[in-house]
Protein backbone atom coordinates (compact mmCIF):
# COMPACT_ATOMS: atom_id res chain seq x y z
CA UNK A 1 0.00 0.00 0.00
CA UNK A 2 3.12 2.58 1.27
CA UNK A 3 4.47 1.37 -2.92
CA UNK A 4 0.81 2.15 -4.29
CA UNK A 5 0.70 5.67 -2.56
CA UNK A 6 4.24 6.50 -3.02
CA UNK A 7 3.00 6.15 -7.04
CA UNK A 8 0.17 8.32 -6.57
CA UNK A 9 1.88 11.34 -4.87
CA UNK A 10 4.68 11.25 -7.70
CA UNK A 11 1.94 11.23 -10.91
CA UNK A 12 -0.22 13.96 -8.54
CA UNK A 13 3.25 15.80 -8.14
CA UNK A 14 4.33 15.51 -11.80
CA UNK A 15 1.03 16.15 -12.68
CA UNK A 16 0.91 19.56 -10.64
CA UNK A 17 4.23 20.55 -11.80
CA UNK A 18 2.93 19.83 -15.66
CA UNK A 19 0.00 21.77 -15.27
CA UNK A 20 1.53 25.07 -13.29
CA UNK A 21 4.06 25.18 -15.73
CA UNK A 22 1.04 24.51 -18.60
CA UNK A 23 -0.79 27.60 -16.72
CA UNK A 24 2.12 29.73 -16.64
CA UNK A 25 3.52 29.37 -19.42
CA UNK A 26 0.00 30.35 -21.12
CA UNK A 27 -0.69 33.21 -18.99
CA UNK A 28 2.85 34.72 -19.37
CA UNK A 29 3.03 34.24 -23.53
CA UNK A 30 2.38 37.23 -25.70
CA UNK A 31 3.59 35.14 -28.90
CA UNK A 32 -0.18 35.12 -30.73
CA UNK A 33 1.25 31.24 -32.83
CA UNK A 34 0.71 29.91 -29.10
CA UNK A 35 -2.77 29.86 -28.26
CA UNK A 36 -4.85 27.58 -26.45
CA UNK A 37 -7.04 25.55 -28.69
CA UNK A 38 -10.17 23.68 -28.09
CA UNK A 39 -11.91 21.50 -29.88
CA UNK A 40 -14.82 19.13 -29.02
CA UNK A 41 -16.84 16.77 -31.32
CA UNK A 42 -19.04 13.03 -30.72
CA UNK A 43 -18.97 9.77 -32.90
CA UNK A 44 -21.90 7.44 -33.03
CA UNK A 45 -20.32 3.83 -33.87
CA UNK A 46 -22.57 0.75 -34.15
CA UNK A 47 -20.50 -0.89 -31.76
CA UNK A 48 -17.63 -0.23 -29.19
CA UNK A 49 -14.66 -2.32 -29.84
CA UNK A 50 -11.74 -1.65 -27.93
CA UNK A 51 -8.34 -3.14 -28.33
CA UNK A 52 -9.62 -6.02 -29.65
CA UNK A 53 -12.29 -6.20 -26.68
CA UNK A 54 -16.76 -5.90 -27.10
CA UNK A 55 -16.85 -3.58 -24.65
CA UNK A 56 -20.63 -2.68 -25.40
CA UNK A 57 -22.48 -4.48 -28.00
CA UNK A 58 -25.34 -1.88 -28.76
CA UNK A 59 -24.59 1.12 -30.88
CA UNK A 60 -22.82 3.84 -28.64
CA UNK A 61 -22.72 7.86 -28.60
CA UNK A 62 -18.71 9.04 -28.24
CA UNK A 63 -18.27 12.82 -27.10
CA UNK A 64 -15.08 13.81 -26.49
CA UNK A 65 -13.47 17.25 -25.62
CA UNK A 66 -9.65 18.50 -25.12
CA UNK A 67 -7.69 21.19 -24.55
CA UNK A 68 -4.48 21.18 -26.10
CA UNK A 69 -0.96 24.09 -25.74
CA UNK A 70 1.75 23.73 -27.43
CA UNK A 71 2.81 20.23 -26.73
CA UNK A 72 0.24 19.30 -24.06
CA UNK A 73 -3.31 17.83 -24.37
CA UNK A 74 -5.98 17.02 -21.45
CA UNK A 75 -8.92 15.73 -22.78
CA UNK A 76 -12.50 13.92 -21.72
CA UNK A 77 -13.85 11.10 -23.82
CA UNK A 78 -16.91 9.31 -22.85
CA UNK A 79 -19.11 6.11 -24.41
CA UNK A 80 -22.31 5.79 -23.68
CA UNK A 81 -24.53 2.78 -25.29
CA UNK A 82 -27.80 4.11 -26.59
CA UNK A 83 -30.09 0.91 -25.70
CA UNK A 84 -28.95 -1.61 -23.00
CA UNK A 85 -26.72 0.52 -20.31
CA UNK A 86 -23.31 1.54 -20.96
CA UNK A 87 -21.25 4.25 -19.37
CA UNK A 88 -17.57 4.87 -19.16
CA UNK A 89 -15.57 8.18 -18.65
CA UNK A 90 -12.18 8.26 -19.24
CA UNK A 91 -9.66 11.90 -19.03
CA UNK A 92 -6.11 11.72 -20.06
CA UNK A 93 -3.15 13.96 -20.03
CA UNK A 94 -0.12 14.28 -22.52
CA UNK A 95 2.79 15.63 -23.68
CA UNK A 96 4.50 14.92 -27.15
CA UNK A 97 8.09 15.69 -27.50
CA UNK A 98 9.71 15.35 -31.19
CA UNK A 99 8.29 12.26 -32.48
CA UNK A 100 6.98 10.59 -28.73
CA UNK A 101 4.13 11.21 -26.77
CA UNK A 102 3.34 10.18 -23.63
CA UNK A 103 -0.21 9.65 -22.45
CA UNK A 104 -1.29 9.11 -18.51
CA UNK A 105 -5.26 7.77 -18.83
CA UNK A 106 -7.77 7.55 -16.21
CA UNK A 107 -10.67 5.18 -17.46
CA UNK A 108 -13.89 4.83 -15.27
CA UNK A 109 -16.99 2.79 -15.87
CA UNK A 110 -19.90 2.63 -14.09
CA UNK A 111 -22.97 0.09 -14.03
CA UNK A 112 -26.09 2.42 -14.64
CA UNK A 113 -28.12 -0.29 -13.30
CA UNK A 114 -27.02 0.77 -9.81
CA UNK A 115 -28.35 3.62 -8.52
CA UNK A 116 -25.08 4.16 -6.23
CA UNK A 117 -22.15 5.88 -7.66
CA UNK A 118 -18.92 7.09 -6.47
CA UNK A 119 -16.65 8.41 -8.71
CA UNK A 120 -14.20 9.80 -6.13
CA UNK A 121 -13.54 6.36 -4.65
CA UNK A 122 -10.10 5.58 -5.03
CA UNK A 123 -9.10 3.40 -2.37
CA UNK A 124 -8.74 -0.18 -3.93
CA UNK A 125 -8.56 -3.37 -1.02
CA UNK A 126 -10.28 -6.52 -1.79
CA UNK A 127 -13.38 -5.19 0.42
CA UNK A 128 -13.58 -1.98 -2.16
CA UNK A 129 -12.34 -1.99 -5.27
CA UNK A 130 -12.06 1.71 -6.87
CA UNK A 131 -13.82 2.10 -10.55
CA UNK A 132 -11.08 3.84 -12.11
CA UNK A 133 -8.03 2.24 -13.66
CA UNK A 134 -5.05 4.38 -14.20
CA UNK A 135 -2.68 3.56 -17.44
CA UNK A 136 0.84 4.59 -18.53
CA UNK A 137 1.04 4.75 -22.27
CA UNK A 138 4.11 5.54 -24.80
CA UNK A 139 4.04 6.13 -28.39
CA UNK A 140 6.45 6.36 -31.33
CA UNK A 141 4.23 8.29 -33.51
CA UNK A 142 6.02 7.46 -36.84
CA UNK A 143 7.25 9.96 -39.35
CA UNK A 144 5.46 11.23 -42.86
CA UNK A 145 8.03 9.57 -45.08
CA UNK A 146 7.73 5.90 -42.66
CA UNK A 147 3.84 6.68 -41.01
CA UNK A 148 4.32 3.54 -38.52
CA UNK A 149 3.57 3.82 -35.00
CA UNK A 150 4.36 1.63 -32.00
CA UNK A 151 3.05 1.97 -28.59
CA UNK A 152 2.76 0.02 -25.25
CA UNK A 153 0.31 0.68 -22.61
CA UNK A 154 0.12 -0.68 -19.39
CA UNK A 155 -2.18 -0.17 -16.13
CA UNK A 156 -0.58 0.14 -12.79
CA UNK A 157 -3.39 1.04 -10.21
CA UNK A 158 -7.29 0.82 -10.33
CA UNK A 159 -9.78 -2.40 -10.88
CA UNK A 160 -7.04 -4.19 -13.18
CA UNK A 161 -7.15 -6.64 -10.49
CA UNK A 162 -6.85 -10.22 -9.58
CA UNK A 163 -9.69 -10.08 -7.38
CA UNK A 164 -8.13 -14.00 -5.83
CA UNK A 165 -4.93 -12.11 -3.99
CA UNK A 166 -5.81 -8.55 -4.35
CA UNK A 167 -2.79 -8.17 -6.48
CA UNK A 168 -2.74 -5.75 -10.13
CA UNK A 169 -2.25 -7.70 -13.21
CA UNK A 170 -0.74 -4.80 -14.85
CA UNK A 171 -2.44 -5.46 -17.95
CA UNK A 172 -0.37 -4.51 -21.54
CA UNK A 173 -0.78 -3.30 -24.53
CA UNK A 174 1.56 -3.55 -27.69
CA UNK A 175 0.38 -1.91 -30.89
CA UNK A 176 2.18 -1.31 -34.43
CA UNK A 177 -0.21 0.77 -37.24
CA UNK A 178 0.87 1.80 -40.48
CA UNK A 179 -1.35 4.71 -41.68
CA UNK A 180 -1.41 5.11 -45.87
CA UNK A 181 -3.96 7.19 -48.13
CA UNK A 182 -5.90 4.81 -50.90
CA UNK A 183 -7.76 7.22 -52.93
CA UNK A 184 -9.74 9.38 -50.94
CA UNK A 185 -9.38 7.13 -47.95
CA UNK A 186 -7.61 7.28 -44.88
CA UNK A 187 -6.16 3.50 -44.32
CA UNK A 188 -4.77 1.80 -40.65
CA UNK A 189 -3.72 -1.27 -40.35
CA UNK A 190 -2.97 -2.58 -36.84
CA UNK A 191 -2.04 -5.16 -34.94
CA UNK A 192 -2.20 -5.63 -31.05
CA UNK A 193 -1.32 -8.08 -28.04
CA UNK A 194 -0.24 -8.28 -24.37
CA UNK A 195 2.37 -9.67 -22.72
CA UNK A 196 0.97 -11.47 -19.94
CA UNK A 197 -2.26 -13.02 -18.37
CA UNK A 198 -4.48 -9.73 -17.46
CA UNK A 199 -7.55 -7.72 -19.21
CA UNK A 200 -6.83 -8.79 -22.19
CA UNK A 201 -6.44 -12.29 -22.08
CA UNK A 202 -5.42 -15.31 -20.06
CA UNK A 203 -2.00 -15.09 -21.29
CA UNK A 204 0.45 -13.52 -23.58
CA UNK A 205 -1.61 -13.35 -27.24
CA UNK A 206 -2.66 -11.45 -29.57
CA UNK A 207 -5.88 -9.92 -29.33
CA UNK A 208 -6.12 -7.40 -32.20
CA UNK A 209 -5.68 -7.40 -35.58
CA UNK A 210 -7.66 -5.38 -38.19
CA UNK A 211 -7.87 -2.42 -40.63
CA UNK A 212 -9.51 0.89 -40.41
CA UNK A 213 -10.99 2.68 -43.49
CA UNK A 214 -12.44 6.89 -42.93
CA UNK A 215 -13.71 9.35 -45.27
CA UNK A 216 -15.59 12.17 -45.69
CA UNK A 217 -19.03 12.40 -47.65
CA UNK A 218 -19.92 15.17 -49.26
CA UNK A 219 -23.55 15.91 -48.01
CA UNK A 220 -23.44 19.50 -49.86
CA UNK A 221 -21.04 22.09 -51.21
CA UNK A 222 -20.74 23.57 -47.59
CA UNK A 223 -20.81 20.17 -45.52
CA UNK A 224 -18.96 17.11 -45.78
CA UNK A 225 -19.68 14.01 -42.70
CA UNK A 226 -16.72 12.16 -41.79
CA UNK A 227 -17.61 8.14 -41.91
CA UNK A 228 -15.23 5.20 -40.77
CA UNK A 229 -15.44 1.98 -40.73
CA UNK A 230 -13.42 -1.45 -38.93
CA UNK A 231 -13.03 -4.87 -39.30
CA UNK A 232 -11.18 -6.16 -36.14
CA UNK A 233 -10.41 -9.62 -35.62
CA UNK A 234 -9.50 -10.98 -31.79
CA UNK A 235 -7.19 -14.37 -32.81
CA UNK A 236 -7.46 -15.01 -29.17
CA UNK A 237 -11.19 -14.94 -28.74
CA UNK A 238 -12.00 -16.61 -32.06
CA UNK A 239 -13.90 -13.52 -33.02
CA UNK A 240 -14.29 -11.15 -35.60
CA UNK A 241 -16.21 -7.43 -35.64
CA UNK A 242 -17.36 -5.08 -38.21
CA UNK A 243 -17.97 -1.65 -37.22
CA UNK A 244 -19.28 1.70 -38.60
CA UNK A 245 -19.79 5.02 -37.26
CA UNK A 246 -19.49 8.59 -37.63
CA UNK A 247 -18.93 12.04 -36.71
CA UNK A 248 -20.88 15.15 -36.07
Amino acid sequence: MKKITSVLLIITGLFCTTFKTFAGTFLNEKDSSNKVSLSFNADLVSRYIWRGLPLSLNPNIQPYASIAFKDFSIGAWSSYALSKPYAEVDLYLSYTASLFTLTLNDYYSENEDDSVHNYFKWNNSNDEITPHALEGVITYNGTESLPLSISAATFFYGNDKDTSNNKNFYSTYLEMAYKLSVNDNEVKLFAGGTINKGLYANKAAIVNIGVSISREIKVSNTFSLPVFTSLVVNPYAKDVFFTFGMTF
